[in-house]
């Protein structure tokens, strides 16, 4: 296991990113939020709520009858969707779940990029002859016209993309780098022209793909093919006031589609939506068509949502500032080891510093009296005596030397001895508290991951790395609980209930594991990981709308589905756990009470406490269940059974109960 310093310095760094990452994300928000006030004082502000889309229909192109729709219009229940086969156009009828009904063909038709509807029924559309010719005719299913047998309402030699707008009965049309508003009976004379650059709209550098008019509102997106550089972007722009009201690039990668390159087809406002077509393809031959709807918002949901959109950002913020600050303390505390550690360490370095310099001084006094002695033995008379009194004086030094040498080694034994005792004393708390560094860390993580928002998470309770967690994006938590009854059989009579007792909580949570487009190899690592906690009996802490700090994951389900490049759907049933006492602290328990009488109630009745256990708290801002659940050891679930408020409405300043 690493070194506690250096995970406490990993933490401080994780925690500081997400704590930078998440104030950015407020401060945006922030913005945001303050730009809706303001277009919304200005009588502006519609906007589209795209994390709150839903998918309609799919199907494979190419496959027949099938082959691409270019645009999508709500018909007679069901869809009107257009696309070109060759030089003809192809109108199709499709029910409300994007099955085939019928067709008709426009022979030499061309693109059939989009269209329109009239109170009538006709369609308003672009064809080829003479150039490009705006002709209105009705849906008439299973036949074929031919595009020179039709009225020309207007010509142009530039594409002309064609929508009208019921409601307002007003005909909308593209004609070179313009977008025409007319009344149906006077094309040639527009009633408001407006370029397509003051949309947003970037000439040259955007592929301009179709548009729908809802007056006095005109929703328009562009975007090629495969093309990374020209990504699928959603725009919308006000006539009347000649603003524009949003202009975002497509957040593809959170749709769910399989393929990498998405090119927006058609779009169409219904008022409360928009409904987009994508062509989701692998940039070759492989494709499918998504209808998706986006809920569209007016100034004031606008409002309403981005500050619930700052509010849980403000939270998330306030969490992540938790987060630093413990893990701040904790670099601080452990960005060296114990006191105690730091000095016994420089103890023992010191003590075999002077060892090893001790060796030194002897090994060079007994080199010295080798030499002499060697001069000794050749030496005569006046100086032999003098060289025995320089060998005498050098063995009392050498005498010395080794005396002072294992002096040193037993120092040196001692501090050895000291250091390995606070070492192995130190180690089973450095092991605890880097678990719960890497908690930290995870929970870092977590956030940096979701941002905030409202998931369910996996970790075990004692961690391994920092990457020991699974987010799971939920669709459904159901939560169930038993309670276990004893009977005794009576012999011709009913049976009388004994014992009741709490059985088992469960929760099983449905969703899916999510991140980038193509990271699917990613997730099944994430889902092999919940598959090992499983097969080894791991016990895991699931965080989310229902939480249990302590649990086992019980079954794993996990559907194949091809079409799916970005997740990994699954559902997950956990069970509660609560650990049994050990044998020697249940035998302790029981030695304790040895003697005393013990009060039984009646036959068939549950045994209680003679003093009542109920604890209530007044709750402050910021208070969840969740919290007093980890406060208090209760789940969630025994929390709401005694309160009545809701998980997300809890007042402040009121009492309940959390014991």
């Amino acid at each position: 296991m690493a070194a506690t310093a250096d995970i406490a310095k990993n933490a401080y760094n994780s925690t500081l990113s997400v704590l930078n990452n998440v104030k950015a994300a407020y401060d945006q928000a922030n913005t945001d939020y303050l730009d809706s006030l303001d277009d919304q004082a200005n009588g502006a502000g519609l906007d589209i709520n795209e994390s709150a889309h839903q998918l309609m229909a799919q199907y494979i192109v190419g496959k027949s009858p099938y082959v691409g729709s270019q645009y999508c219009i709500p018909y007679g229940g069901g869809y009107l969707i257009s696309y070109s086969s060759g030089e003809d156009t192809i109108y199709q009828q499709m029910d409300s779940s994007m099955k085939y009904v019928s067709k008709m063909t426009v022979k030499n038709g061309g693109h059939g990029s989009s269209f329109g509807i009239d109170n009538s029924g006709n369609i308003w559309d672009s064809v080829r002859h003479n150039g490009y010719q705006i002709s209105k005719f009705p849906y008439q299913p299973g036949s074929t016209i031919e595009a020179s047998s039709l009225t020309s309402l207007y010509n142009s030699p530039d594409l002309l993309r064609v929508n009208y707008d019921a409601s307002a009965n007003l005909v909308g049309f593209t004609t070179g780098e313009s977008y025409c508003i007319c009344d149906p009976n006077n094309l040639n004379n527009p009633k408001k022209t407006v370029s397509l650059s003051a949309m947003g709209f970037s000439i040259g550098q955007q592929t301009w793909q179709s548009q729908s008019l809802s007056y006095p509102y005109v929703f328009w997106q562009s975007g090629a093919y495969n093309s990374k550089s020209d990504p699928a972007t959603v725009g919308c722009f006000n006539v009347e006031t000649n603003a524009r009201q949003f202009l975002h690039t497509y957040l593809t990668g959170s749709y769910g589609m399989k393929y990498s390159y998405n090119e927006p087809e058609g779009i169409y406002s219904t008022g409360s939506a928009v409904l987009v077509t994508f062509n989701n393809n692998d940039n070759g031959s492989k494709s499918i068509n998504y209808l998706f709807s986006i809920p569209t918002l007016t100034a004031d949901s606008t409002v309403r949502e981005r500050l619930k959109a700052l509010n849980n950002l403000k939270k998330a913020l306030a969490d992540a500032k938790t987060a630093f600050n413990s893990a701040k303390s904790d670099f601080q505390k452990y960005q060296s080891t114990s006191k105690t550690i730091v000095k016994d360490t420089r103890i023992y370095k010191n003590a075999t510093k002077d060892v090893k310099n001790q060796k030194k001084l002897v090994a060079s006094t007994k080199k010295k009296i080798a030499i002499v002695t060697k001069q000794y033995a050749k030496a005569t008379r006046t100086k032999k005596q003098s060289l025995k009194k320089q060998l005498d004086n050098l063995k009392k030094v050498y005498k010395e030397q080794n005396s002072a040498l294992t002096k040193l080694k037993k120092k040196q034994a001692t501090a050895k001895s000291k250091l390995s005792k606070a070492q192995s004393k130190s180690l089973s708390a450095q092991k605890a508290t880097q678990r719960a560094i890497l908690k930290k860390a995870i929970g870092a993580a977590v956030m940096a991951e979701t941002g905030g928002k409202d998931v369910t998470w996996i970790t075990p309770v004692n961690p391994g790395s920092k990457e020991s967690y699974a987010i799971l994006w939920p669709d459904s938590e159901d939560f169930s609980e038993t309670v276990n009854v004893n009977e005794t059989a009576v012999i011709k009579h009913t049976p009388i209930n004994t014992v009741t007792q709490a059985g088992t909580e469960s929760i099983s949570v449905g969703g899916a594991l999510i991140g980038e487009d193509g990271s699917v190899p990613t997730l099944v690592k994430k889902f092999e990981r919940i598959r090992k906690w499983a097969e080894n009996t791991a016990e895991v802490s699931l965080i989310g709308q229902t939480s249990f700090p302590h649990a086992i994951i019980s079954g794993i389900d996990k559907p194949h589905d091809t079409y799916l490049t970005n997740q990994v759907p699954l559902t997950i049933t956990l069970q509660k756990v609560d650990w049994a006492d050990s044998n020697v602290k249940k035998k302790a328990n029981s030695s304790k009470n040895k003697g005393k009488a013990n009060k039984k109630s009646g036959s068939g009745h549950k045994q209680k406490n003679s003093k009542s256990a109920v604890r209530t708290v007044t709750t402050k801002p910021g208070d969840t269940y969740y919290k007093f659940a980890q406060k208090y050891n209760v789940s969630v679930a025994q929390l709401r059974k005694w309160n009545k408020y809701a998980d997300r409405s809890i007042p402040v300043g009121v009492k309940i109960r959390v014991k």
